[in-house]
């Protein structure tokens, strides 16, 4: 049975607190980018980007990212769908229609915000409109089980049911055809109100986009609409469209079912990472923007006030430093705690002629020790896809397990993209070392990622806040780097 839609109630516990502050910090720095050509150009390609994904993630084509990325660069041409992705001419042509009508549906997205129009049932029709204007017919299912060709209703709601078949088994129910108006005014209603009252984008954008799949009000391009209304309340606050790519499609599918079971905050999560991460790469434009604009800006503004300036933006934004001391600081009394509890359980387990044991070392950015780990650590920021900066400041804490074998766990902090802005990153990961073969010392091995993903921190976000974050964060990967040490002293016993 269908169940109606529930408005939303208590969202204070879903607000993302770094997303808070990190917006804050672009929207205070935005300013200076958003008329440059390299900005544009960022924007475009995230347009191109968001057009190729929201179809690949419904299945209406597919490739490899590698087809993808050529198609951001150069633009959505049927030659290069055809060449790159090796389809038939026709096929390529009809692909390059449908990706350029969500493309222009993207652009006409960040119109309709500076608008400032209030959302409506209308527009939401003619989205779908415009989603399938290059999609004529749908595939559906017969009482008898047999497929049949089906005519696409465009920015209509639907007349049939659209409930689909699970993999695991049985039907999952949509809102009924003779219900979907009333839901979709309900939705609609709604969302205007919380909007009035500035709920957080991630927590507004998440109602809006797990409801209205929920009602599932059309035949078919239901999750294109819902992506798109999501990425509205995100313009709206000024920040980037929802680019969900096809490597975050079963995470995503994933937090929609949690959120069908009355759990929402993983979506809000999920939307706030997908910010956080669109955010970064815009900061990460600035260097090019301020060296075209060097010598204008001192034409213009004269050295003395931008020195004066840089000095005082340089001043706030080293506040993140002292926030990297205290997380380095959290890191090590944990892991100390850890080494109080484990070594005397080690001793007690030690067999003749060998030396179990556990230590925790931490080293701050004033320690001529501070490069170490740097290899790693660069590693690891490029499978988080960003760029680890060194220059203002690096530290780390690690745990070691001298056992079967030589175990280490290592947070690391450390600036975040070519050149300092006040946002930072604590990475973690484990690693192995083995003897060397030919000289003495060891070698570092299977490096490997110890939390699902970095832990960003900035300048603008309270200190109590952060360490909140943290603490959840470094239990978690404490948790990830344990098992991958339990892992290890299986295999060791097995052998």
């Amino acid at each position: 049975m269908y169940e109606f839609i529930v408005d939303l109630t208590d969202f204070h516990n879903l607000i993302s607190p770094e997303l808070a502050a990190l917006s804050k910090v672009w929207q205070e720095r935005k300013g200076q980018l958003q008329e440059s050509g390299e900005y544009q150009e960022f924007l475009k390609k995230m347009e191109r980007e968001w057009a190729i994904e929201t179809g690949i993630i419904e299945r209406l084509y597919s490739w490899d990212r590698g087809v993808t990325e050529v198609l951001i660069e150069q633009g959505i041409e049927a030659s290069l769908i055809s060449h790159r992705g090796g389809l038939q001419w026709e096929e390529a042509e009809h692909i390059s229609a449908i990706i350029k009508d969500h493309q222009a549906i993207v652009e006409g997205l960040f119109s309709y915000v500076k608008g400032d129009q209030p959302l409506s049932e209308h527009f939401v029709r003619s989205l779908h409109a415009e989603f399938t204007a290059h999609q004529d017919f749908i595939m559906a299912q017969s009482v008898e089980g047999h497929l049949l060709k089906v005519p696409l209703l465009k920015g209509e709601y639907k007349k049939q049911p659209n409930n689909p078949r699970r993999q695991s088994g049985g039907i999952h129910t949509y809102c009924p055809p003779e219900h979907v108006s009333q839901e979709m005014s309900n939705l609609i209603s709604w969302y205007l109100a919380w909007e009035k009252q500035q709920v957080p984008p991630e927590v507004l954008a998440a109602f809006l986009h797990h409801r209205f799949t929920q009602i599932h009000p059309f035949q078919d391009g239901n999750g294109r609409v819902a992506r798109a209304l999501a990425s509205i309340v995100f313009l709206k606050y000024g920040l980037f469209p929802v680019v969900i790519r096809d490597s975050d499609r079963s995470q995503y599918i994933q937090t929609l079912e949690e959120a069908d079971g009355g759990e929402i905050r993983p979506l809000c999560n999920f939307f706030a990472r997908n910010q956080r991460d669109s955010i970064l790469a815009a900061l990460g434009i600035e260097q090019a923007v301020q060296q075209a604009r060097h010598a204008e800006e001192i034409l213009h503004s004269g050295l003395q006030l931008l020195k004066n300036q840089y000095i005082a933006e340089t001043s706030r934004m080293d506040d993140v430093l002292v926030h990297a001391e205290t997380l380095r600081n959290i890191t090590k009394n944990r892991l100390d705690s850890i080494v109080h509890d484990l070594q005397p359980q080690l001793t007690m387990i030690t067999p003749p002629r060998h030396h179990y044991r556990s230590t925790s070392v931490s080293d701050g950015n004033n320690s001529n020790r501070r490069h170490y780990f740097r290899n790693e650590i660069v590693d690891i920021a490029r499978s988080y896809k960003y760029y680890a900066n060194f220059s203002k400041y690096c530290a780390w804490a690690f745990l070691t397990i001298e056992s079967l074998n030589n175990f280490q766990f290592v947070v690391a902090f450390h600036g975040v993209g070519p050149n300092h802005k006040g946002i930072m990153a604590a990475s973690s990961f484990t690693l192995f070392r083995i003897p060397r073969e030919e000289q003495s010392g060891t070698q570092v091995i299977d490096v490997r990622p110890s939390s699902p993903d970095f832990f960003q921190f900035n300048y603008i976000e309270p200190l109590e806040s952060i360490k909140d974050r943290f603490h959840e964060w470094l239990e978690g990967s404490l948790a990830i780097g344990l098992a991958e040490w339990r892992r290890s002293i299986a295999r060791e016993v097995e052998t």
